[in-house]
């Protein structure tokens, strides 16, 4: 059996690629719409102090809110620069400079509060039998 012409696969190829961009955007298009309409979910768990949605019917499961503390990263550079500017023999200015290279302002006694927060929302499934 003789494989298909070239052009014939080329362009069942392409019939293919182009469906699977198509695919792509609107993919894309959900992310975006299930982005927005998160926020607004969020934004009414925060304001209600709601923290767990259970789901009943629809697919089921727990819709969760959580927030989460990042800070910002340290940089190679920084901490260099930080250290050389700095003496090590002299505790006081390496703690300076480790608040520093931390990016704390020095009037924070509570380092644990400083950084950026985000809040996430997550949907768990029930495991499937």
């Amino acid at each position: 059996m003789d494989p298909p012409p070239v052009k014939d696969t080329l362009t069942r190829w392409i019939a293919l690629d182009d469906e699977q961009r198509q695919l792509r955007n609107r993919i894309k298009e959900i992310q975006e719409a299930k982005t927005r309409l998160g926020a607004d979910v969020l934004t009414f768990m925060r304001e209600n102090e709601v923290d767990d949605f259970k789901l009943e019917g629809m697919s089921g499961g727990t819709l969760t809110r959580s927030v989460r503390t990042v800070k910002p990263p340290i940089k190679r550079n920084t901490i260099r620069t930080q250290m050389l500017l700095h003496f090590s023999d002299q505790p006081q200015k390496v703690a300076e400079a480790l608040r520093a290279i931390e990016g704390i302002p020095e009037d924070v006694d509570d380092i644990s509060t400083f950084g950026t927060q985000k809040e996430l929302l997550t949907r768990r499934l029930p495991k499937q039998k």
